[in-house]
């Protein structure tokens, strides 16, 4: 049995067997992809003709399939049948590719995504990244949306160096592009009674919640399409209007990049035990490359201000140790005038009687 490395030398060196008269001579290529979180995929391109997009064919899971007992030269077959079959939407975008440089028609597809920063430094060193607390922001052009998935291109600072704008503007115009896509607020309840009749949950955005009234209240951040939906917890806005609809302050969950979690602080919760809850989901549930992060949020209703739920609390420890320190430390100084003026007081011979006596 090949190793990995052998795997994908054979498929690149065997692939042309099986695909059409117009790929004989292709300049084949395998190649590492950073992917969210530190993950990185082993692609291979293989170009038609003088076509200037060319889609990647990913082969990490093939290899797992011919471990566990597929034929290679079948494997090899589907990596020239999937090539053959993006050939089409390789065409179409290769044909929009002069457009991909004027910004005033790209600005409308932009998407923001989200990310862990400590976890993608890698991943972000070449892209456009806003920086919001524990998060990286980072941008993506969609080409194509629909209910197979999204095909896009990163927003790289080379890209945004020809668009001729700066980060601030593209921010603005994907939170605006990201808006249109739509924003939903979902009852968890509701969302897994739609997982079995078929449903769509009701969006709660607008509504006015009576979090009393309701069992185990939880609430789902995302979009239309389900799919990147988690960055809309960046929009200020949108923060606001959900501590609006809960009438509270809020936990946030970083359940992955499509969507958030959102508890009501009713104090039923403890932050050590949600960010345990959050690590043991990322490690037994959501896929690397669509873990968002392990970092508990905390968002005051009023301000719509978020941070780290853990930090906060320290911070509110520090605070509440200086002003009982401060009270402390104010009444001690009172008590030593008093003393010093009571002292004032006492007749120097008193005083001398007093000194001798001690």
């Amino acid at each position: 049995m090949m190793n990995r490395k052998e795997f994908y030398e054979y498929v690149k060196d065997n692939v042309k067997e099986y695909l059409p008269e117009s790929y004989k001579d292709a300049e084949i290529k395998l190649q590492e992809v950073e992917k969210n979180n530190g993950l990185k995929l082993t692609g291979i391109t293989i170009p038609n003709g003088d076509q200037r997009i060319v889609p990647t064919v990913y082969l990490d899971s093939l290899y797992q399939e011919y471990i566990h007992g597929k034929d290679v030269d079948s494997c090899v077959g589907d990596v020239a049948d999937m090539r053959i079959e993006a050939q089409g939407k390789a065409e179409f975008f290769d044909m929009g590719v002069p457009d991909i440089l004027d910004y005033e028609k790209m600005k409308d597809k932009l998407q923001m995504r989200i990310c862990d920063k400590e976890w993608n430094t890698d991943l972000l060193a070449d892209k456009v990244v806003t920086e919001h607390g524990d998060f990286a922001a980072y941008y993506a052009v969609n080409l194509e949306e629909n209910g197979e998935g999204i095909s896009s291109i990163p927003v790289t600072v080379s890209l945004m160096n020809e668009w001729g704008v700066s980060a601030e503007q593209i921010q603005a115009d994907a939170m605006v592009a990201d808006r249109k896509r739509g924003v939903t607020l979902m009852d968890m309840n509701e969302i897994i009674k739609s997982m079995i009749f078929g449903e769509e949950p009701e969006n709660l955005l607008n509504e006015k919640m009576d979090m009393e009234a309701m069992e185990n209240p939880m609430f789902c951040l995302t979009n239309k399409a389900k799919m990147n939906g988690a960055s809309l917890l960046l929009q200020e806005d949108i923060r606001k209007q959900i501590g609006e609809c809960l009438g509270s302050d809020y936990f946030v969950i970083p359940s992955s990049v499509h969507e958030v979690l959102i508890l009501p602080d009713n104090g039923i919760f403890q932050v050590p035990e949600l960010n345990a809850m959050v690590q043991e989901v990322n490690e037994t549930q959501v896929e690397r490359q669509e873990q968002l992060s392990d970092k508990v949020q905390f968002c005051d209703k009023k301000t719509a201000v978020m941070e780290n739920a853990e930090r906060r609390e320290a911070r509110l420890e520090k605070e509440k140790a200086e002003v009982k320190g401060g009270i402390h430390g104010r009444l001690e100084k009172a008590k030593a005038e008093i003393k010093a003026k009571e002292a004032d007081k006492v007749p120097k011979n008193k005083s001398k009687e007093l000194a001798t006596a001690l």
